[in-house]
């Protein structure tokens, strides 16, 4: 019942179920199945026939069959379960058997299976009920064992009735069966072959053959031969269709023996796992909300252990599988607040949607409340509309920066600062009242680029010149019929009209409510190699990664993301590591120990850097020892310097509020990371040959992993901030993409073809309390991975006060932690 691998209903005795057409009614036999074999079964009815197949059953199934036997004249019927949680499978079936040559008896049978996907153990128990007394108390015992050491080969071993039960008339022989499954041409064909012997009269076996095919998705054919050795040799051959849909399945099996005589199989399958359905129609049509899908996921389970990947990751994980999947064949791309996006990260959505362009996809964007960076992203879209009632607040880009000097002054609080370049201005945030003109250059260059880009992206995509751009922002803020007279948008959409735009976009499809890529069971037989995204999101700090209860900045922690690093160059499956980075950078110790582990992982592995949003100063040392490093145009980088700053609070706790502290020291240094008294000439010169000590290793690895020259390393770093493009003509960077870019760079660095599919996992999750120090998995996710986290955890603060928060740079107070400091201007936002 799949459109790709079992077409056929799996159940059965080990003798292959084509074979059982011709068993003789003896106690053992069940209900016969559909063409299958021990090495393939992975559904409910592998009870039947290798119990070590309960271990791939995936989410719960329920399967009914119904056959007659007119060779035998007999009648059957059964009933199978199963499912998987983890690594244990689970089974129970109830089978009825009535008419010639044995009493009415059931089959009640419970079974367990223990492995992995390349190994499973089984054990199967089966008893039977009946009128008869000695059939009643007749039981068996039957073990198995499948492996699938490749994505082509299955190899499995049962043992039936272990235990050779007798009771009066009846004697069951202990039988082995030996089975062997190949797929030659990947999952659309699968063979198999049995063999079936009992104990002691191994040359008078059974031989049987079958064949698997899926012909389209959801609709398969099937076809079983059996022929016994020595003395029986009669032969029987069953042939089988399928018909699926995503959680009902039909099947049908006919065959017969040499001599006369056919039997018929009718079997139906529920399923909780969706199957490859058959299409008799269109394709399908996908809504993707962005704000929604930008925000946490969690609630209070997150506190427990329980997580899941970045939402941006998540999201741009499902783009990238809904643009290979066949089944879509549009997309409305809802578009509203892009939650935790910059300009880096919007440049990697607009690339995205022109992926899904490429790929045959069609893209239907629709405006609510937007400003310039949504708009960025739903210009790509084939065609763009807003709503009568949208707010278009597509104004022109500027960028802000928050001072808290003057404030500083007002409470008597001073700062001591030791750092190198005069491009290093994240101090001054709290010791300047505006901005100094090395800042100013930065920002104003950004600016510049980023302005640059935007008119450039949205032009092409919209198909307007520059001058209609301005002119919208020259407005301020449009209505939807100002955007439309623009060029900006294609027209003001009412929600009723969705239906009709969408049936003229993409004739013959169907809205699926309910689509995700790569929901269906899966037939592989290993899985798929990886793609590891370790993960480097936020402030960088010591310790594991977390995130702040009240929606402040992420914090990448070093234990974490080191941990992660030397899991994914231990794992076999992991072909490559993308060390995804998007952080202004932090502690230069924890940043030092993400480099470290970088140039480890990739003696052993390739592995690529992709810079997000910002990967500046720490967040750059940290990507710099990468194989390559892959940017977006307008991602924040550089910021190459360090800086130690602290407070001094005499003024404010002394002079303004009374408290009183005397301090009594053994060397001239001691009081040195003191924050009551300012620094003494001595201490700020110690503090400097520190800061500059720590500039000259820092360069030093720069020049040596970019392969630049100290003296040119120097001149484009001390602090100064650069965009993806500036920082590519620098050297600072190897090549201009986004996340997916820097994916298949990993793949042509590890050998792997173009046409092996590869899963990519998301590695260095902030984690909950109760996960492990080192911010592996809690217990919780370990024991249930499968479990949904429940609705969308909102921010404890709301959106405006976080933002004022981000702004006053109240949201980063590691900074005031002791440590060295590798931080780009972490308030630069522009909108």
């Amino acid at each position: 019942m799949r459109a790709l691998s079992l077409l056929l209903l799996l159940p059965g005795l080990a003798l292959a179920q084509t074979g059982l057409i011709v068993q003789p009614a003896t106690p053992p036999r069940g209900v016969t199945l559909p063409p299958t074999s021990a090495a393939l079964v992975d559904e409910a009815t592998a009870l039947s026939v290798n119990p070590a197949g309960l271990r791939f059953v995936g989410p719960p199934q329920l399967f009914y069959l119904h056959e007659r036997n007119l060779v035998r004249d007999q009648l059957g019927d059964g009933v199978y379960l199963g499912t998987t949680l983890g690594g244990l499978g689970a089974g129970f079936s109830m089978e009825w058997i009535r008419g010639q040559g044995l009493p009415d008896y059931r089959k009640t049978s419970f079974g367990l299976a223990l492995g992995s996907r390349r190994l499973s153990l089984g054990v199967g128990y089966h008893n039977l009920s009946s009128r008869d007394a000695s059939l009643d108390r007749l039981y068996g015992i039957d073990l198995g064992l499948t492996v699938r050491p490749t994505r082509f080969l299955s190899v499995a071993a049962v043992v039936k009735d272990v235990n050779a039960p007798e009771e009066g008339p009846y004697t069951l022989p202990r039988s082995y069966s030996l089975a062997v499954g190949v797929r030659p041409f990947g999952e659309r064909v699968t063979l198999g072959a049995d063999y079936l012997a009992a104990e002691g009269a191994w040359d008078e076996g059974r031989l049987t053959y079958t064949v698997q095919a899926a012909i389209v998705p959801g609709f398969g054919l099937g076809a079983g031969l059996s022929h016994g050795l020595g003395g029986d040799r009669t032969v029987a051959l069953q042939l089988a269709a399928t018909l699926d849909s995503s959680h009902f399945g039909l099947t049908y099996a006919g065959g017969g023996a040499q001599g006369g005589g056919s039997d018929h199989v009718v079997a139906v399958r529920i399923s909780g796992q969706k199957y490859a359905p058959l299409n008799l129609g269109g394709g399908s049509v996908a809504m993707l909300d962005l704000d929604d899908e930008l925000r946490e996921r969690g609630g209070t389970l997150s506190l427990l252990g329980f997580t899941e990947p970045d939402p941006y990751l998540r999201l741009t994980r499902w783009m990238h599988e809904a643009t290979k999947d066949p089944r879509l064949e549009g997309v409305v791309l809802k578009v509203s607040g892009l939650p935790g996006v910059d300009w880096g990260k919007a440049e990697e959505l607009h690339q995205a949607v022109l992926r899904m362009r490429a790929a045959g996809k069609k893209v239907l964007a629709v405006l609510y409340n937007v400003g310039d960076l949504e708009f960025f992203v739903g210009s790509a879209a084939d065609e763009v509309y807003a709503l009568p009632s949208s707010s278009l607040l597509i104004n022109g880009l500027s960028a802000h920066v928050t001072t808290l000097g003057g404030t500083m002054e007002k409470l008597g609080v001073t700062w001591d600062v030791a750092r190198v370049g005069e491009y290093k201005t994240a101090p001054e945030q709290l010791t300047r009242r505006d901005m100094s003109p090395a800042q100013r250059e930065t920002i104003e260059a950004y600016l510049d680029t980023q302005v640059a880009h935007d008119v450039a992206t949205v032009t092409k995509a919209r198909r307007i010149t520059p001058e209609r751009l301005r002119e919208a922002w020259s407005a301020g803020i449009l209505t939807a019929t100002q955007a439309r007279e623009l060029g900006l948008v294609d027209g003001v959409l009412l929600p009723e009209e969705l239906e009709d735009k969408l049936k003229k976009l993409v004739p013959g499809a169907s809205y699926n409510p309910t689509y995700s890529p790569r929901d269906e069971r899966e037939l592989r037989w290993t899985g798929r190699r990886r793609i590891a995204v370790v993960q480097v999101l936020g402030a960088i700090a010591g310790g594991k990664s977390r995130k702040p209860p009240l929606g402040g900045e992420a914090i990448a922690g070093a234990e974490t993301v080191v941990l992660a690093l030397e899991r994914a160059q231990r794992d076999p499956k992991v072909a490559a590591i993308v060390l995804r980075v998007d952080s202004g950078g932090g502690d230069v110790l924890a940043s030092e120990l993400m480099y470290r582990a970088v140039l480890e992982a990739k003696k052993h592995k390739p592995v690529i850097a992709s810079m997000g949003d910002v990967a500046a100063s720490g967040g750059y040392y940290a990507a710099m020892g990468a194989h390559e490093i892959w940017a977006s145009p307008t991602t924040l980088t550089g910021s190459i310097g360090v800086f130690y700053y602290k407070p001094a609070l005499r003024g404010l706790l002394g002079d303004k509020l009374g408290v009183n502290q005397e301090t009594i020291s053994r060397a001239p240094m001691a009081d040195l990371l003191g924050i009551w008294q300012p620094w003494t000439e001595a201490e700020q010169k110690a503090m400097q040959a520190w800061v500059d000590s720590s500039y000259d290793d820092f360069i030093t690895q720069v020049s040596v992993e970019r392969k630049l020259d100290k003296a040119k390393v120097d001149a484009i770093a001390r602090g100064r901030v650069w965009a993806g493009t500036a920082a590519k003509e620098r050297g600072l960077v190897d090549n201009m993409g986004g996340l997916m870019e820097a994916v298949e760079a990993a793949r042509k660095r590890a050998g792997v073809p173009a046409r092996e599919e590869l899963d990519l996992v998301m590695e260095g999750d902030a984690r909950g309390l109760f996960s492990s120090p080192g911010g592996e998995p809690g217990v919780g996710e370990a024991a249930l991975p499968e479990l949904n986290l429940g609705p969308v955890l909102e921010p404890a603060l709301p959106p405006g006060v976080q933002a004022l928060v981000r702004e006053a740079g109240l949201d980063a107070p590691w900074l005031l932690e002791p440590g060295l400091k590798a931080v780009q201007p972490y308030t630069l936002r522009v909108r």
